[in-house]
């Protein structure tokens, strides 16, 4: 196999757990960002592209302040930190937020409380320092992902995600990676918001209505 398809393959293994872990062993330095990894995606992120990222209300917030909680960014460090890209279409913006609202039964309903905007070369562009020297500290890739509540219909091709190649070493600890994981894509993402209200002529607001109407509830 070639290194795209091996890549591709990686992206798209269902059964595939730590994948940041996994990728910056296997793929180290982003080695993946240069081919288009999901599946039905038009092509893989540039630099200049502005993405999409959505917190949920109960999941993303800190539920005694109503703040954004410490671990609403720790999927970069784990399977994929969600994003959508702004060439969606409305109808695939319509199935990102639809799964991201999605809920198992007698589980509360969630709605998005907030959506920020950012250009993903400010993902790409950040640096850590690791062995004397520095190093891109996160990765953006177009991956795709099955869908819960249509698992026969194909997965949404404007779907991205973020990963951290997770490079920390001694006196740093895994406990202090994550917390500065979170700190640093916190100052990122958060820095410019948009009117959830507004956003797709209220494509959003009308979604987080019909969530609390229990329409999104995942089969059991």
């Amino acid at each position: 196999m070639t290194s795209c398809e091996l890549c591709r393959a990686l992206f798209n293994d269902s059964n595939q757990k730590n994948l940041a872990a996994v990728a910056e062993q296997q793929f180290p330095n982003c080695h993946c960002e240069q081919f288009s990894v999901g599946e039905g995606s038009p092509s893989r992120v540039h630099d200049d592209e502005i993405l999409y990222r959505m917190l949920t209300d109960p999941i993303d917030l800190d539920q005694d302040t109503g703040q954004i909680a410490r671990e609403a960014f720790a999927q970069a460090y784990k399977d994929g930190l969600s994003i959508v890209r702004e060439r969606a279409t409305d109808a695939e913006m319509e199935a990102v937020v639809r799964e991201v609202l999605s809920v198992k039964p007698n589980k509360e309903r969630r709605t998005i409380r907030a959506i920020f905007e950012f250009r993903c070369l400010t993902i790409r562009d950040e640096r850590c320092v690791f062995q004397g020297s520095q190093h891109k500290a996160f990765c953006v890739y177009d991956q795709t992902v099955s869908r819960i509540l249509e698992p026969n219909e194909p997965p949404v091709a404007t779907h991205g995600t973020i990963l951290s190649r997770r490079l920390f070493e001694p006196p740093t600890t895994k406990r202090q990676f994550q917390s500065d994981c979170n700190d640093t894509l916190h100052r990122i993402i958060t820095a410019r918001s948009v009117d959830v209200t507004t956003f797709r002529n209220g494509l959003v607001a009308t979604l987080n209505a019909r969530s609390l109407a229990g329409e999104f509830i995942r089969a059991v």
